[in-house]
């Protein structure tokens, strides 16, 4: 009976690390497939699909760096400030990511709009980009660039510094 009860007990064992090994592998498909889904959505023609794409990219993996990749892109280069507004906050999944916050500094000299730039200076704080100093001081200089846009940068370096 003590036999039996051991080989029971192997089978049991064999079939619940095979399912283990399973589910690993499904769990694995499933975030390829939502980084599939989030890459197309975001180089699409309309701004609600792009928008939806954003949105799936919250459900990649943080260390997926081809859709970090193309939320840069749409924050550095979609038509659509929605999409833009979008991306930069999606970007906060990626703050674990060193590239991240290097991109978006780079990303912060190419925007135009002030509330992208608003939105951009307050992922920097949230990432701790101590990099961001230098850009953070030209944009408040600049009389130039949106009033709301220079105090904005002004608290940015305080919360830095």
């Amino acid at each position: 009976a003590g036999l039996a009860l051991v080989g029971i007990g192997a089978g049991i064992g064999y079939t619940l690390r095979s399912n283990r090994s399973e589910i690993a592998q499904l769990r694995g498909e499933v975030s390829t497939m939502r980084q599939l889904v989030a890459l197309s959505l975001l180089q699409q023609q309309s701004a609600s699909e792009r928008l939806r794409g954003v949105s799936w990219a919250y459900r990649v993996e943080p260390s997926d760096s081809e859709v970090l990749t193309a939320l840069l892109d749409a924050v550095n280069r979609d038509p659509n400030i929605n999409v833009r507004l979008a991306a930069v906050d999606a970007l906060h999944a990626f703050a674990a990511n060193s590239l991240a916050g290097q991109r978006v500094l780079e990303s912060l000299e190419n925007q135009t709009a002030p509330i992208v730039q608003v939105a951009i200076i307050d992922l920097l704080v949230d990432l701790k980009e101590g990099k961001a100093g230098p850009e953070l001081r030209k944009l408040q200089e600049n009389a130039s660039i949106d009033n709301g846009v220079r105090q904005r940068a002004q608290w940015a370096l305080e919360r830095l510094e």
